[in-house]
């Protein structure tokens, strides 16, 4: 992990709160933003989902 890593609430899924996560970027609705931050299982989930996909093409 970086440096980039904070504690706070997951939103990518498992919805824990006050654990290490990292800025993934802006989530965008109506013209308002919100910060968007996954803890690691969840942002390693999301890699492996996403090999998943890269590797089937």
């Amino acid at each position: 992990m970086d440096s980039s890593w904070i504690t706070g609430d997951c939103w990518l899924g498992c919805e824990r709160t006050g654990v290490r996560v990292t800025w993934l970027g802006p989530v965008q609705w109506d013209g308002q933003h919100a910060p968007f931050y996954a803890c690691e299982p969840c942002l390693d989930r999301l890699k492996a989902q996403a090999f998943t996909h890269l590797m089937g093409r």
